[in-house]
């Protein structure tokens, strides 16, 4: 396959993870049975894989289906989907002390001091205390023997399925816009000036559906993904109707 080609079509993404991938393609093809990448990638690559022409299929596993970093199967086209079997763990991480509550932060940041590189590891969602994640098989056993105190709080981890997995939550916004363009949309959902706004999508600080966008006049529609840097990401949920004063009013939902 053209390595080139693809390094230069996702070139936001790390090297590594693209000379990875070309890797577990090129063991697909010649095996002729799935193969599962050993990260996790993020939107801005698996969003787009449909582009990737080598013969062969994809399908991709994360914690839930809202979150972003995904594990991706490489499959010849005639295998049947009923077979395959994604080499991750779903887990919890529980606090088992009832004077210190923890944060996302801690636990993320925890993980990464064991040596545990952030792409091997999925989302984590944390709720009512409780951290869930997911990770490639073979550093779970490393994670549970290593993992038993977050800063000097005791902790304890155990594998779950993905059943298990609470949702994604989020936060319900309603803005009232003059027009359904991209930047009048990010201007809103940023809480930033017009100007400020166009500024951010011309930086490239501005995805759409994870991809970067530089078209401050296109036309935002619903159930379309806006990700803004330092801002978060969101999700227009609905057209409500317009005001009295002939404004658009929206539904979108920013991930919490």
């Amino acid at each position: 396959m053209d390595r080139k080609k693809l390094q230069s079509l996702f070139s936001e993404i790390d090297s590594t993870l693209i000379g990875s991938f070309c890797d577990d393609i090129e063991l697909c093809q010649q095996i002729d049975y799935p193969v599962y990448t050993k990260y996790f990638y993020p939107p801005q690559f698996w969003s787009r894989l449909n582009s990737i022409n080598e013969g062969v299929d994809f399908e991709t596993v994360g914690l839930n289906d809202s979150c972003e970093k995904r594990m991706i199967g490489i499959i010849p086209r005639d295998f049947d989907r009923e077979f395959l079997e994604f080499p991750v763990k779903y887990f919890k991480i529980i606090n088992s002390s009832k004077f210190k509550e923890l944060e996302h932060k801690h636990f993320l940041g925890t993980i990464m001091s064991l040596g545990i590189k952030r792409e091997i590891l999925g989302d984590l969602i944390v709720k009512n205390g409780v951290c869930y994640g997911i990770i490639n098989e073979e550093l779970f056993d490393f994670l549970v023997d290593n993992l038993k105190e977050i800063g000097k709080t005791p902790v304890k981890i155990e594998e779950i399925k993905f059943q298990e997995i609470p949702e994604s939550e989020f936060i319900d916004i309603v803005e009232s816009v003059v027009s359904m363009r991209f930047d009048v949309i990010v201007s809103a959902l940023g809480n930033f000036s017009r100007n400020d706004g166009s500024e951010k999508i011309e930086a490239g600080e501005v995805l759409l559906n994870y991809g970067v966008e530089k078209e401050k006049s296109r036309v935002i529609k619903e159930k379309d993904i806006i990700s803004i840097r330092k801002k978060g990401k969101f999700i227009i949920e609905s057209i409500l109707g317009e005001t009295k004063k002939g404004k658009t009013r929206i539904l979108a939902k920013k991930f919490s």
